[in-house]
């Protein structure tokens, strides 16, 4: 059996008609990939439907896909058409099983909508693949419940992944919550797992603070909750306040461009609710920015090409810290060593993303904070 052979195919008769596409547009790449050599492939879309659906929601967002440009960047693309989830009887273990063969050969999954507790089966995939991983969720709400026995849901599946044994989970962290919709108990919780949560409003003042935090993730989810309702009315749980359009295609971009993502979903589009179709074209957009992220992706890291970086050691504290910063001569990315103290692992270091405020903040003798956090996680 082959891996196209759990999906159902793309419909054209569900998509305008070739002629209401420029000549330009992804319609025409896209198409004629379908019959395509996967393995020749780098990024998978993936829609999710539902058992009995006559038209999948996912065809909205490809509706407005289809139609964007730039065709190189779609030459790398193979739309493998819908996975069928039964939300009854929780697929999530079929599901995952196939994004773990998709990434096993060499492909992004990029799942076009689905409810976000299908965020867990992206998680499974990594699990049957045992590789350890870094999630990263943008979204307005923390979707844990602390009460047990509960059945897992769009509404606390993180519990579900945090609790898992054994566990894969390395680090998580969410972008842009809201502090209405917050319990300060779950808050506190993260905070003893040094865990990671970015209050919106903070995030706001500078979007790039978040591009070394995606650049660590393995896997990045996108509940459309996340943007404001005035961007994305079709969101499932839209609300007065998020990202503005502009900048959640920007988070998306520093997904795509990140060498370490490997699976990226855009979740909870409620086409019922998206008079004129405005959030299924948002979607598309921020699955758009994603493309063009990895197609621009170069692969770099100060461990393997120490030539192509410029090295920087901070002094703190009279001696009492060092900090050593690196920049990519070719990227302007930064990146810092944070020692590792686990007595197995004495003396060595882990590399994490930075920025450069992050070493402006060393240059003035201040720890960053991103630093010590990632020490505290490694102690």
């Amino acid at each position: 059996m082959k891996i196209e052979d759990f999906f159902q195919k793309v419909k054209p008769e569900l998509l305008p008609s070739a002629n209401e596409f420029q000549d330009s547009a992804w319609y025409h790449v896209l198409m004629g990939n379908e019959n395509s050599d996967i393995t020749n492939k780098k990024i998978a879309l993936i829609g999710i439907s539902e058992p009995g659906e006559s038209v999948p929601a996912s065809y909205e967002i490809r509706k407005y896909l289809y139609q964007l440009g730039r065709a190189e960047n779609a030459v790398s693309v193979i739309d493998l058409g819908d996975f069928e989830f039964d939300y009854k009887y929780k697929t999530y273990q079929s599901l995952g099983f196939v994004l773990s063969e998709l990434i096993n050969m060499g492909l992004t999954p990029l799942i076009l909508n689905g409810r976000n507790d299908l965020c867990y089966a992206q998680y499974l995939a990594f699990t049957y693949l045992k590789k350890y991983i870094t999630l990263v969720s943008i979204d307005s709400r923390l979707d844990f419940n602390l009460n047990e026995g509960e059945e897992m849901n769009e509404d606390n599946y993180l519990q579900k992944i945090f609790m898992e044994e054994p566990s894969y989970l390395f680090h998580f962290t969410n972008i842009g919550y809201q502090a209405h919709f917050a319990d300060s108990s779950i808050l506190n919780f993260m905070d003893r797992l040094f865990f990671d949560s970015f209050r919106l409003g903070d995030i706001r003042t500078d979007i790039s603070n978040m591009e070394p935090v995606i650049r660590q993730a393995q896997i990045l989810s996108i509940d459309l909750a996340a943007v404001r309702a005035a961007d994305a009315p079709g969101a499932f749980k839209a609300s007065p306040n998020g990202f503005f359009g502009e900048e959640v295609c920007q988070l998306a971009r520093f997904g795509g461009v990140s060498n370490g993502v490997k699976s990226f979903g855009i979740f909870s589009y409620d086409p019922s609710k998206d008079q004129g179709g405005h959030t299924a074209h948002l979607a598309a957009q921020m699955a758009w920015y994603f493309i063009d992220g990895y197609m621009n992706r170069y692969p770099e890291s100060p461990n393997e090409n120490a030539d192509e970086f410029l090295k920087f050691i901070t002094s703190i504290q009279n001696n009492a810290y060092q900090i050593v910063f690196y920049k990519s001569k070719r990227t302007d990315r930064w990146w810092m060593e944070v020692p590792i103290n686990e007595r197995e692992f004495a003396g060595s270091h882990h590399i994490i993303p930075c920025t450069y405020k992050d070493y402006q903040t060393a240059t003035q003798e201040e720890l960053p904070e991103r630093w010590w956090q990632a020490m505290k996680k490694l102690s």
